[in-house]
């Protein structure tokens, strides 16, 4: 049994760096198993400059052989893809940097997303390359599909 700080407590530091720690172990996990979503906090828009996303619409997502990316911050459409990959590589250093390098192509869409995630952090910056069109950057953690909270439309592409 975990004790939650009420709404006037602070997370202690060990507190905070436990948990990012536990959430970290989460996301290696779930991206060994392809079962993981990457919802973007935050995205370099067209005019460079950085901006918040508030809409769960936008994801990335691995649901087992199938990826998914969905919403014009992660994909630059606005399908849900239904993606192949043709390469998915995951790299750990030595200090728990998690480096991924995933080729897909789609119906609408073709490209490689390039995905680093800091160790001891379950946030990850992600560069997506398209073979056609502009790179797209976004950041977000990564979490497992089971606790995800992202709004997945039917019938993709």
């Amino acid at each position: 049994l975990v004790a939650l700080p009420s709404m006037g407590q602070k997370l202690s530091k060990e507190e905070k760096a436990a948990r990012a720690k536990a959430a970290y172990e989460a996301a290696v996990q779930s991206i060994n198993d392809r079962a993981w979503v990457l919802v973007p906090s935050s995205y370099t828009a067209s005019d460079g400059m950085i901006e918040n996303n508030i809409n769960n619409d936008n994801f990335l997502s691995c649901e087992g052989k199938n990826l998914f990316a969905q919403g014009s911050i992660v994909c630059d459409n606005k399908y849900t893809n239904l993606l192949e990959d043709s390469e998915y590589t995951v790299n750990v250093d030595k200090k728990g940097n998690v480096k991924m390098r995933i080729i897909v192509t789609g119906r609408m869409m073709k490209g490689t997303y390039s995905i680093t995630m800091r160790g001891n952090n379950n946030v990850a910056d992600v560069i997506f390359s398209q073979s056609t069109g502009s790179t797209l950057r976004f950041t977000g953690p990564i979490v497992p599909l089971k606790g995800a909270s992202y709004n997945k439309r039917s019938n993709p592409m």
